[in-house]
């Protein structure tokens, strides 16, 4: 006789697994992966790049691809690519994992080709007039953002060295009592400037004004 152990049971929460579909419960989410070393499971040569790649040689690698995205209805996709703003990074990172896991070179080689399908793509924008973007991200932003924040450096500097924190607060101090200022009379001066500038300016729209209206009562 085969038992139920829903039966024997006091867990309230094991009943309710039970019960609850799989494909519903976020429960059994951890379980839709594959477990380490599944992939060591498979039959050798399964995938494409498990074997041996169809080109050695990266300048033959190089020709292929190139070939390839010469051919009209490529190109004019990847203008199209590059004009919606994407990176020629991005386009250039994707044709190489393509390559890779298609079987067609090995991951060095496509490592290698990287740059000279880079040049390519930033070519084509280039003779298309388009203001192609080259990273992902801008490296100089890159940088600043990995730099320890301002802020954090003085506020540190202040806690752990206030003798330096306090030389760096006068020489401030100094530098901008040293910086020239304009004097009352010159602020004057360039302020009636201002306004006579911007008087001439309003004086240039009217006249342009009512020359098109004399135009318009002409014709």
């Amino acid at each position: 006789m085969v038992m139920d152990p829903r039966l024997n049971s006091d867990d309230g929460k094991i009943e309710e697994m039970l019960l609850v579909d799989p494909n519903e419960s976020e429960e059994f989410e951890k379980f839709n992966a594959p477990p380490p070393g599944h992939s060591l499971t498979d039959e050798p040569g399964k995938w494409p790049w498990e074997n041996p790649p169809q080109f050695t040689d990266p300048k033959e690698a190089y020709d292929f691809i190139i070939s390839k995205a010469e051919e009209p209805i490529n190109e004019e996709n990847f203008v199209r690519l590059l004009l919606s703003g994407a990176t020629v990074e991005a386009i250039t990172n994707t044709i190489t994992f393509g390559g890779f896991t298609g079987g067609f070179f090995s991951v060095d080689v496509a490592e290698l080709l990287k740059t000279p399908i880079a040049l390519h793509f930033m070519g084509l924008a280039a003779e298309n007039n388009i203001p192609a973007q080259v990273f992902n991200t801008n490296p100089e932003q890159e940088k600043e953002d990995r730099l320890i924040p301002d802020e954090e450096v003085l506020d540190n500097m202040k806690r752990n060295r206030p003798d330096m924190f306090e030389a760096l607060e006068n020489a401030a101090e100094n530098l901008l009592e040293t910086e020239p200022q304009d004097s009352p009379e010159e602020k004057s001066m360039m302020n009636e400037e201002s306004m006579m500038n911007m008087e001439d300016e309003e004086e240039k729209v009217a006249d342009g004004f009512m020359s098109m209206e004399e135009e318009g009562i002409e014709q």
